[in-house]
């Protein structure tokens, strides 16, 4: 499937015109209501993990510090938003003092009942679901895809935390305004 396929090897794939637009309404790690629109005119990064998360989530969150480090005052143009797949635990404090960990100043930790969220994963074609380890605690699987939406809030790429960091840089100079 072309769509799938980079246009340049090592980029992030291509996706503009098969994932739909941003939409969303949620409550932000500073527990005010956000939607889409909150965030138009930035380049966005849209991330579903977990405070609690052991892997995924800390690799790609450390990644994504470095990526907004790298893009140095064009920083400020791009936003972060990492979504919870676990909203029973990642109240809005929770998120925020997260998030801190990583000293990411362009990012926002977004939670809401568990219909919103599985809505918003299902409309970006997101899975996680949670898992019994045997003897061990409960956790939730899920997957490290890191969706890109232009300025205008256009689905453009798709990403992992192990594509390049400078090669992401790239992507996203790519897509802010000149």
């Amino acid at each position: 499937m072309s769509a799938c396929d980079s246009t340049e090897q090592g980029h992030a794939k291509e996706v503009t015109g098969h994932l739909p637009d941003l939409s969303f309404s949620l409550t932000s790690d500073q527990g005010q209501p956000v939607t889409a629109r909150t965030y138009e005119g930035k380049v966005l990064l849209l991330y579903f993990g977990f405070t609690h998360c052991r892997e995924e989530c800390p690799i790609s969150m450390a990644r994504l510090a470095r990526v907004m480090h790298l893009l140095g005052e064009d920083a400020e143009r791009a936003h972060i938003l990492f979504v919870t797949v676990d909203p029973e635990r990642d109240v809005p404090e929770e998120l925020r003092r997260y998030l801190m960990q990583f000293n990411i100043g362009q990012a926002t930790g977004l939670t809401g009942n568990p219909d919103e969220i599985g809505r918003l994963a299902r409309r970006y074609r997101n899975a996680f679901r949670l898992h019994f380890p045997p003897g061990g605690d409960s956790d939730i699987m899920h997957g490290d895809v890191i969706y890109i939406f232009d300025t205008q809030g256009r689905a453009r790429l798709l990403a992992t935390s192990a594509d390049p960091e400078e090669i992401l840089v790239q992507d996203l100079r790519d897509l802010l305004p000149v």
